[in-house]
């Protein structure tokens, strides 16, 4: 392990667009001193190989290259967290860490409730993670060292969580440039359902309601600056996204209720020709994002 390294032996589950950065940036960083990688599809894995984000490939917990592993970090669907775990946790070392990168909480910390009888003391070593960074693109080509740079990763350990545990996975990503935050889950789903769940749902709703529309391609076609900005997160995986809007549906529909109002607001500013309401609508709107910065 080099003199930096936080991690000697890294096991990826999942080699795409997020967990393919955190292997790509961990070794730019020299914060790891080997990574295995897997996938539920080995030519994924192989191709991780082949593009430098992995130190090897393990074609699943069967695999004795595991028993030394130090560290997870899992970056794949939430859904998919309980069934892999279930799999791989019996052969990997008792006091190895694991982290993941997902975008919904509350449900992660129910599911590790399910599993502490099975596996007593998981809930000391598994922290909850979630880098506020990605993009429409996904797969292990779409992996990037410089993704995490500057940008916020939230931990929402729990009251189990080992102090020392927790101090190496916030020591990790501090190291490949995230910004840190502490939040608890359900605080963390309800922000997340607002200003990243629900823009969203919303770009992958609008995109199909024009293409219902029997010119809906043709008009596509001559979209602008616009229709690009609104749209570009309609191109991210559609997997990931149901498993999302799934896992935080509590939170969603309730933001989903609040959106629904304020555009019943503006359709009946517009319907009956009040623009007094629609120029407070879009004026309140507008104040706000001309001012928002992006930290």
């Amino acid at each position: 392990m080099g003199k930096g390294a936080i991690f000697n032996r890294m096991l990826a589950i999942g080699v795409g667009l997020i967990g393919g950065s955190v292997c790509l940036a961990a070794k730019k960083k020299g914060l790891v001193g080997h990574v295995l990688g897997y996938s539920r599809k080995l030519e994924t894995a192989h191709e991780a190989l082949g593009l430098g984000i992995v130190d090897e490939c393990i074609a699943g917990p069967g695999d004795s290259n595991l028993r030394n592993v130090d560290a997870v970090v899992l970056s794949i669907p939430v859904r998919q967290y309980k069934q892999v775990l279930t799999r791989f946790l019996p052969v990997l070392p008792p006091n190895c860490l694991i982290f993941d990168a997902g975008s919904t909480k509350s449900d992660v910390a129910l599911m590790l409730n399910d599993l502490e009888q099975q596996f007593p003391g998981l809930k000391s070593r598994f922290v909850l993670v979630h880098p506020i960074a990605g993009g429409e693109s996904h797969g292990p080509s779409a992996a990037a060292a410089d993704l995490f740079e500057g940008r916020n990763c939230v931990l929402c350990p729990l009251p189990q969580t080992n102090a020392a545990g927790l101090k190496k996975v916030e020591n990790f990503w501090a190291g490949i440039g995230a910004k840190l935050s502490t939040m608890n889950a359900m605080d963390h789903d309800e922000m997340f359902g607002a200003v990243s769940h629900l823009p969203h749902l919303l770009a992958f709703s609008y995109v199909s309601s024009v293409l219902a529309h029997p010119k809906g391609a043709e008009f596509m076609k001559e979209g602008g600056a616009g229709y690009r900005d609104f749209t570009r997160i309609a191109a991210s995986s559609p997997e990931m996204w149901a498993d999302i809007f799934q896992n935080n549906s509590e939170a969603l529909l309730s933001m989903l209720s609040g959106f629904e109002s304020n555009i019943a607001s503006l359709r009946t500013a517009i319907e009956s020709n009040d623009r007094a309401t629609l120029e407070r609508i879009l004026g309140q709107a507008s104040e706000y994002r001309s001012h928002w910065k992006h930290n």
